[in-house]
């Protein structure tokens, strides 16, 4: 027996709209994974390239307090009481090695500390001892096993007296095994759930495992840490040891010749996806409860319009639907009410997508536009042949406030100057976070000395700003506009950040 007229309507309508709205949650699930999986690769690839500089600044730290203690040393060689008491105020004041040890020309320990070493008159020939004997320089060790038996990175200073002869070497150990502000600086930055880092030396030799079983492992093979090893810095899809799938950041510590590796599970990250697109199937059923209520209404009565509203259904994510059910000669109760409730689904969906578009273009902390949205922007400006100015904007001496009251302080600190860029810059202005304690800000139709006025008022606002948890802050400007020798967004770009260093160079707090 034929479909009647209402039950073939209501069959096509159906079909229709279902699949329509499988395509657009499908096109919303593509774009939100890879939205999270992107902002993973950032966030951990900026993680690494954190860990592999406080990992640096550790080593050079450690390398200034053992210059120090060599030129002591050097002027009091001959005197074994001042050796003893150097030995001790060393590891006394520097935790951050396991033990400390002053040895001669040739390997023997004159002093060591603490004492329960007892290897003093002892000449040993550890790998990372002769390594730093032989090169007379200062120097960060491959990983080793001490005599002691724990596995060490030993990080030393030649000592040479007043007329330049060597009399030997000063140097800290590391022990691998133990806790100890090696794996402070490590474990310390924040990280999302499921992230992780560890750390290799040029051998592929793990010096830091969150599993503490497998440090002192030697990867067979590893991408990231290759890469690093290379001296690239930067971010990795890929399977590790175990075929996990996983996305990873990697960056080099350069004087040591070490990788850092930070790295989480795809499916952690995209874990909040599931969460997310169940909310869009449920916030679309009442609405498309609704309309199928009017659909089997409307189809009793006229055929025509149903038709017409049904052809558009099978097309609901084409960018004219709105259009097109405007057009639909609605002129009884039951088909208006039909086409608004299409409607209110095509918002919906609009909304959600749009809603995903500003996630995928804004920065999460400050809520500003981030690199995509701001690259967008400049393009658009140049495709228009508007003028304008850009600010490159730098925290002076941000590396402090983490260092010295946690990054959470400097999370704050980061949120007051983007509060402050708002509320001094102008309503068509586009503020940026480039990343860490970069920002930009767009100015259309802004003149050099106009932008210049806008970037004095910028810095003055947050140098007479009591930022909480952190107190007064400064920042450097560049300044520049498109011109001439400046046409595209490239190089006003590249002179902006050329005036912030130069702004930098010349005492900071300045814009130039």
């Amino acid at each position: 027996m034929p479909i009647d007229l209402r039950g073939l309507i209501l069959l096509f309508v159906l079909l229709s709209v279902v699949a329509t709205l499988c395509n657009s949650l499908y096109v919303a699930y593509r774009v939100q994974r890879e939205a999270l999986i992107h902002s993973t690769l950032e966030a951990n690839g900026a993680y690494a390239a954190k860990v592999a500089s406080s990992i640096a600044e550790f080593l050079g730290a450690a390398h200034n307090r053992l210059s120090y203690s060599a030129t002591v040393l050097a002027e009091h060689w001959e005197k074994p009481e001042v050796l003893r008491r150097e030995a001790m105020r060393l590891q006394a004041q520097d935790t951050d090695f396991n033990s400390v040890a002053i040895l001669d020309a040739s390997g023997q320990v004159l002093q060591a500390y603490p004492q329960s070493l007892q290897i003093v008159g002892a000449t040993l020939q550890s790998l990372g001892i002769q390594q730093a004997l032989k090169e007379r320089r200062p120097l960060v060790s491959e990983v080793y096993v001490s005599s002691a038996g724990n596995l060490v990175v030993f990080v030393s200073q030649p000592v040479f007296s007043p007329s330049g002869t060597f009399l030997g070497i000063v140097g800290g150990s590391v022990y691998l095994l133990e806790q100890s502000a090696f794996h402070t600086i490590i474990s310390r930055h924040f990280h999302h759930d499921g992230t992780f880092a560890f750390v290799a030396d040029g051998n592929r030799r793990l010096l830091y495992h969150p599993d503490p079983k497998r440090i002192g492992e030697v990867l067979g093979w590893s991408l990231t840490v290759d890469a690093a090893l290379r001296g690239e810095s930067g971010t990795l899809q890929g399977d590790n040891y175990k075929g996990v799938p996983m996305l990873a950041g990697y960056a080099r510590v350069p004087a040591a010749n070490w990788a850092v590796v930070v790295q989480r599970p795809r499916e952690r990250s995209l874990a909040p996806l599931g969460q997310l697109m169940r909310d869009m199937v449920v916030g679309m059923i009442p609405a498309g409860l609704f309309g199928l209520a009017l659909i089997l209404v409307g189809a009793t009565l006229i055929a025509r319009p149903l038709r017409q509203l049904s052809a558009v259904a099978d097309q609901l994510a084409a960018p004219d639907t709105t259009q097109r059910l405007d057009r639909v000669h609605a002129w009884y109760r039951d088909a208006a009410a039909i086409r608004q409730a299409m409607l209110a689904g095509v918002q919906l969906l609009q909304q959600k997508l749009g809603q995903l578009s500003h996630e995928a273009q804004s920065d999460p902390l400050t809520g500003l536009a981030n690199r995509r949205a701001m690259a967008a922007s400049l393009e658009l400006l140049d495709q228009t042949g508007q003028g304008y100015a850009v600010l490159a904007l730098d925290i002076d001496h941000f590396k402090r406030v983490n260092d010295t009251f946690g990054h959470d302080a400097g999370d704050v600190a980061l949120k007051s100057v983007a509060d402050i860029l708002k509320q001094n810059s102008r309503s068509g202005d586009l503020a940026c976070r480039c990343g860490g304690e970069e920002f930009a800000l767009i100015l259309p139709d802004a003149s050099l000395e106009t932008a210049r006025m806008i970037a004095q008022r910028i810095r003055a606002h947050l140098e007479e700003t009591e930022v909480p948890q952190v107190g007064r802050l400064t920042m450097s400007i560049g300044v520049a506009c498109r011109d001439a020798d400046a046409a595209t967004a490239a190089s006003v770009l590249k002179l902006a950040d050329e005036r912030l260093y130069a702004a930098k160079q010349s005492g900071r707090n300045r814009v130039v």
